[in-house]
């Protein structure tokens, strides 16, 4: 691959890292901000919350709290669009997702099976999106690397 080839590829797939951080991020600070700010309307409203254990109003703002922390990382990440950050903002973010869906997986007890599926997917797909991302990221830093290094001569 030329220089100027890698160097087409890398653009590419910084936008499409940068629409997918934003993405998350978007949807995160949706979840993030009405547990923090709307507690109990988040508890009573969000499908399936409700089937959880009792409500805390303690809990839910400092889980909205975190959430908006991770919200932060993935915008700087997406507006600063450097490979350490986006991967530090998706390893935290991964962690996250991950642990939340492993929870939801093995606790359906209350839930039907439409909402059961229906938490088990939205859930999965956040978890996908994050390992993608993570995956496009590494590309990016292997590509950037690649025509950071001079030609050698054969």
């Amino acid at each position: 691959m030329t220089s100027e080839a890698g160097g087409t590829a890398v653009v590419a797939m910084k936008k499409w890292l940068r629409g997918g951080l934003f993405t998350l991020a978007g949807l995160q600070t949706i979840v993030a901000a009405w547990q923090y700010l709307l507690p109990r309307s988040f508890y009573d409203n969000f499908p399936t919350v409700k089937l959880d254990p009792p409500f805390n109003e303690h809990l839910v703002s400092d889980v909205g709290g975190l959430g908006l922390a991770v919200t932060a990382t993935l915008y700087f990440a997406a507006v600063v669009l450097d490979t350490k950050v986006a991967a530090a903002a998706l390893l935290g973010y991964a962690v996250y997702v991950v642990t939340h869906f492993i929870f939801h997986v093995t606790h359906f007890d209350n839930f039907s099976l439409l909402e059961a599926i229906g938490v088990g997917t939205g859930l999965g797909i956040e978890v996908v999106l994050a390992v993608l991302l993570m995956y496009v990221t590494w590309l990016i830093h292997r590509a950037e690397s690649a025509i950071a290094q001079p030609v050698r001569a054969r």
